[in-house]
Parts: structure tokens; sequence; C-alpha cells
């Protein structure tokens, strides 16, 4: 594996995970605070455009698997998906130009094709993965270029965003999320570019003719150890996003102000970047298996310390340091190994089951990560109604105080992913060093 496809490959997650944090953490802060859309109104959409991917993303899984053009099976739908991806956002973060019932509707039309555009470049591009190499030690080589391309993105979305809305909208917030929302979409259009370019593929295992429909669920449903890594993913991101989408509110009403948010984000993505850095050698002083463990469990101590600063009962600026490093130790980690560990278990179910298609596989983790936002979007949504929030008016402590008791009780689901992990996922070792022997052997038959 060279290293210009190491980097090029690498570089098309900068711009699909700024866009993707341009719309996870400013989208319903943005929907409520300046179209005024009711946060019960806007959990429904976010969860019936969720129930949608449920039938929607299997299938572009089946179709990015049938499909074979010049420049492979999945680049053109990187390059499309992007390009709709930039349109979409842009159209997501327009709705304050509506009102009523047509704001709704409208609102729920872009946001659900959102949805779609998203799966159409975030799932062909994981899917190159296995397409890339084969050999684990590579994959371990190669995977930090994308997540430190990634938690760039990310993290330059998440510090920089309320800054640049105050920026680009010139005293219009709508305008300026509008047009931040187009920066991101056009870096994410510039950053497929550069993968669809550059990037080699040396494996095409997936099989383009005689895969068939009902096969997409086969894949999913007799792989054992997908299945545990969808109970794992589900439930962290699940308690992730819960205490995520509470957090500028959090920050707004407990924590002495948005600007914070960039403290903390700053504190993570230096922690991300120096753990990211050093991924290779903490590999080597633990195992993937500890590593794993430590950072669900990270991510539930993060929002303890910062619920804690919430109440009082630690200095704003010290809850904040700490809970940026442990949510950056944990950022860095999961996303670099839940990526390596589906590359393992379609690996897994090609030797065991005999079939194969990289695109389902990662569609359905896509499609998680969308389910966890539209779960979270749904328990913000109607725990906002519940305590009577009303975002042209000061929440009083009881308001206050129930944001914060949400905050915290979502990340005690990061704990159970992390008991699922720990007992039931198996592909670690020498089981592991086996199925890649198989798999290579195999593919030398072939």
């Amino acid at each position: 594996m060279n290293t210009s496809t190491k980097i090029s490959y690498g570089f098309g997650a900068l711009g699909k995970d700024f866009s993707l944090a341009v719309v996870n953490t400013f989208l319903f802060f943005y929907l409520t605070e300046v179209a005024t859309i009711a946060p019960a109104t806007l959990g429904i959409i976010f969860l019936v455009a969720r129930i949608w991917d449920m039938i929607d993303d299997p299938l572009w899984g089946y179709i990015f698997t049938k499909f074979y053009a010049r420049y492979g099976t999945y680049k053109p739908w990187i390059l499309l998906g992007n390009i709709l991806n930039c349109v979409l956002m842009v159209a997501c973060f327009s709705t304050h130009y509506f009102d009523g019932t047509t704001q709704v509707i409208y609102l729920a039309v872009v946001y659900i094709c959102w949805g779609i555009a998203y799966t159409m470049c975030d799932a062909p591009f994981w899917a190159l993965i296995p397409n890339i190499t084969l050999d684990r030690k590579e994959r371990e080589n190669l995977l930090p270029y994308p997540r430190i391309a990634a938690s760039l993105g990310y993290y330059l979305a998440s510090i920089l965003g309320i800054y640049a809305v105050h920026l680009l909208g010139n005293g219009s917030e709508g305008l300026g999320y509008l047009l931040f929302a187009l920066l991101g979409g056009l870096l994410a259009i510039l950053s497929a570019l550069v993968t669809c370019k550059w990037t080699e593929q040396n494996y095409h295992l997936a099989s383009t003719v005689d895969f068939k429909f009902a096969d997409a669920f086969t894949v999913i449903t007799k792989n054992q150890q997908f299945l545990v890594l969808i109970v794992v993913a589900l439930c962290f991101l699940v308690g992730a996003g819960i205490s995520d989408s509470v957090k500028l509110y959090l920050f707004k009403y407990a924590l002495g102000g948005e600007e914070h948010f960039s403290t903390l984000n700053l504190a993570s993505a230096f922690t991300a970047f120096l753990t990211l850095i050093s991924f290779n050698y903490l590999l080597k002083l633990t195992s993937r298996r500890w590593l794993f463990t430590l950072a669900l469990i990270s991510s539930f101590l993060a929002a303890i310390v910062l619920a804690i600063g919430s109440l009082g009962y630690l200095p704003t600026l010290l809850a904040i340091l700490l809970a940026g490093i442990l949510s950056g130790f944990t950022t860095a980690v999961y996303w670099l190994l839940i990526m390596i560990m589906v590359a393992d278990t379609i690996d897994y179910g090609t030797v065991t089951l005999n079939l194969r298609s990289e695109a389902i596989y990662y569609s359905i983790n896509t499609l998680l990560g969308k389910c966890a936002g539209a779960i979270s979007g749904f328990v913000l949504g109607l725990t906002l109604g519940m305590l009577n929030y009303d975002p042209n008016t000061i929440p009083n402590s009881t308001t206050i105080n129930g944001m914060i008791i949400l905050f915290a009780s979502g990340s005690v689901l990061c704990l159970l992913s992390a008991l699922v992990y720990w007992y039931a996922y198996k592909l670690n070792g020498p089981k592991l060093d086996e199925i890649k022997a198989k798999l290579l052997e195999h593919h030398k038959e072939i």
C-alpha cells in the first residue's frame, strides 16, 4: 500500500465528517433557536426519518454491491453522495425561510433526503477498506489516516461553528448557518474528488454477479460477530448521542455560555490527535480489546464529569477540560477501531457464510449512526417538551436540572456497550488471525 493511497483515502474523511458535524452538532439547535420549531415536532421528524432509513439503507447497500463502473464499485457513489449531501445540507439550514405547516413538511422532506445522501457518500467510503488491503497490520496502519482527517474535520466544524455563524451571518443567524453548511458541503465534495482520484484498490472481493437481494439480509442476520457489533455500536451511539444533543443547551444555560463549547472541543481535539498519532504504540502496550473497552468507559466518565461541573460541584473550566480529554480519547479510539472491526466481521462473514458485501455492512454501520442521532433527537425533543422549554425565555432551575439529568443518564448506555463488547465479541488475537489466513487462501484460489 503506497503513501498516496493512505493520504488520499484519509483526506476523503475530512470534508465528509466536517459536513456531518455541521448537521449533528448544530441542526437541532438551529431548528429550535432560529427556525423556532417545537422540540417535540423535531423529535418526531428525526425519528420518522430513521424509520425510513431502516428500509432504505440496506437497499442502498445492495445497490452499491451490484453496481460496477470503470472507476470501481464504490468511488462513483462517494462523489455523487457528497454532491447531494452538500445540496441537501444547505436545504436543511434554509428551513427558517418557511413557516407554519409548510415549514414542517419542507424540513421533513429535505432531512429525509439528506439521510439518503449521507448513506450514499459514507457507506461506500468505508467499504473501500477491505478492497484496499486484507492484512490486519496494514489496516491498523491505514485507518489512522481517515480517522485523523475525520477528527480534524469534525472538530474544526464543532470548534469554529459558533464563531463562523456569527461572522458569515453578519447579524443574521439564519444566513450564517446556511453559509456555514454550504462551506461544509463544498469541502466534502473536494475531499471526495481527492479520494476517487488517488486511492488504489488492490482487492475486489465483493460479488457483483451472484449476490442476491435476499443475501443482504443473510449477511446481516447470520453473521454473529457483526450482530454483536451492532448492539455495541447502537448502545454507545445512542448513549453518547443523547449526551451530545444536550451539550449546547448545557453550555448556554449551565456552563457560562456557548463560547465555552469551543474550549471543550479544543481539549477533545488535542487529545484525539495525540491518541491517533500514538495509536500503534498504544496497541503494543495493550490490546484492541482493552483499548476499545477503556474508550467506551471514558465516554461515560466524560459525561459524569461535565454533569458535576454543571451542578457547580467542580470548577467549570476544570470540568470542561477533563470532559474534553476523556471524550477526545473515546472519539479517536472508538471510530478507528469500530471501522477496523466492521472490516474484520466482513472477512468473518466471507469465511463462515461464503457471502461478501462490504457495502451492506457499512451501510448498516452508517444507519446505526443516523438511528442514534434520531433517537437522541427524539428523546431530547420529548424531554424539552416535558420540561416546558421555551427558546424565547431563560429556563428556570427545574428545566436546567432536567437537562443535566438527561445529559448524564444517556452515558449509562456507554457502560452497557462496554459490557456487551467485553463478553460477546470474539474476533481478537488467534481467532482473527485464523480468519485472515482462510480469507487469503480463498483469495489466492480465485
